[in-house]
């Protein structure tokens, strides 16, 4: 009897722990002392950025000066447009000299020119936009960096007419040809000791629209080929031969250059523009938040206009070590992914940016400084329409109610608080 009211005792203590704390497969836990205390609660708070911290490079001294992170002409692509709403631009290319000698046989030989060939590698095109028409001008040969708008377009008169180029609607991507046959090639002909061959380029349309055309950078810049008949008696393939020069450099000129203002920030243009912005959110915060999620948010002074059809790429991107202008930036591909938007045909309202995985790695590195670059898209830098300005912590709205300064938009949970067994 003593060993069967032993094992009925064991028992009772067995229920009684399996009661206190038990796993119900359809419902909660009953640990009262181990949960936490409450119900979780999400909060949100817009947080400023420095004032007087945010800043865009090149300083608008150094962009004068010609300095920035890439030059104009340096970019993938160069601006071509008629009437668009951001900028009226002119692509120039000036092509390597032509010799009026061509060595056959271990001797040069003069040459006669037949016809010439001027080759341009359309980039990007509204598509919804037909009528498209290129118009191809010479140009002084000592065209350089130092080119403007103005020293430009006065050039582009009937006089200079190379030729046209009627670019089909279907015609999207790709080279389009002006061919000048024997009774034009005089107009690539070189007089004296002048033998580079310079043009520019303008355009019509049904519609103000522009395109982009190939460059040095993207290796798909002009080329220029002469078809020549060499001063040789032997027939066939040795006397016709024809003579390549590609392009020795690029630019284009823009009527309108977005011009970096202290007080503003400034991101794109030519030479193109980025911008960094700083914050300082408390470690008592960071430490005791959960990131749900966090958004930048920039006010355009101005509404971004985009070529349609031809993204145009902005990236917010954190920063590893804050020294300025020449800041590294972090190549952590969800970070870079998350702050990447595309921008539409025109922004006006407020632009947002996902940065909850900066603000996440600043919880978990203490060291890394709370800022964020701001740029275009690699491949756009100086060779996209897309132009912005935002407002700065410099700035001032009409309406003092309206924020416009750069501010994050955070999401966040506070962390629970456990109950002491």
């Amino acid at each position: 009897m003593r060993r069967w009211g032993g094992w009925w005792a064991a028992v009772a203590v067995g229920v009684g722990i399996v009661t206190a704390c038990q796993e119900r497969l359809t419902s909660p836990a009953e640990c009262p002392e181990l949960c936490p205390g409450g119900s979780p609660q999400v909060f949100d708070t817009i947080v400023s950025a420095v004032v007087g911290a945010d800043s865009s490079f090149p300083s608008p001294a150094d962009w004068a000066s010609g300095g920035g992170y890439v030059n104009r002409g340096r970019g993938t692509a160069l601006l071509l447009s008629n009437g668009f709403p951001g900028s009226e631009d002119r692509p120039v290319y000036r092509f390597a000299p032509r010799s009026d000698q061509i060595a056959v046989r271990d001797t040069f030989r003069t040459f006669t020119i037949d016809s010439a060939q001027i080759n341009v590698t359309i980039l990007a095109r509204d598509t919804l936009v037909g009528g498209l028409k290129l118009f191809l001008y010479r140009i002084p040969s000592g065209v350089d960096s130092s080119v403007s708008f103005t020293g430009i377009e006065p050039l582009l008169g009937p006089a200079s007419l190379l030729d046209s180029i009627v670019v089909p609607d279907s015609v999207h991507t790709g080279t389009v040809s002006a061919v000048l046959d024997p009774t034009e090639v005089g107009r690539v002909a070189f007089a004296g000791t002048d033998s580079t061959l310079a043009i520019a380029l303008r355009m019509t349309a049904d519609q103000p629209t522009g395109i982009r055309v190939g460059s040095l950078t993207s290796s798909t810049a002009a080329t220029f080929t002469s078809f020549v008949t060499v001063d040789v008696p032997d027939t066939g393939s040795v006397r016709h031969q024809s003579i390549s020069r590609a392009t020795a450099f690029n630019t284009f000129v823009t009527e309108n250059p977005l011009v970096p203002v202290d007080s503003l920030l400034t991101v794109g243009g030519e030479p193109s523009s980025r911008a960094i912005i700083r914050f300082g959110l408390s470690r008592e915060f960071l430490d005791s938040a959960s990131i749900v999620r966090a958004t930048l948010e920039l006010t355009p002074v101005a509404p971004i206009y985009s070529l349609r059809g031809d993204q145009s790429l902005i990236q917010a991107v954190p920063v590893i070590g804050d020294v300025g202008a020449k800041s590294p930036i972090s190549s952590d591909s969800i970070a870079i992914r998350q702050g990447t938007d595309t921008l539409p045909l025109v922004q006006a309202d407020t632009i947002q940016f996902n940065v909850t995985r900066h603000v996440q790695v600043w919880q978990g590195a203490p060291d890394r400084p709370q800022s964020i670059f701001l740029r275009m898209g690699p491949s756009g830098e100086a060779a996209t329409f897309a132009r912005a300005q935002f407002f700065s912590t410099r700035s001032h709205a009409a309406d003092p109610s309206v924020p416009v300064a750069p501010r994050l938009r955070i999401t966040y949970q506070r962390s629970f608080r456990f109950e002491t067994p």
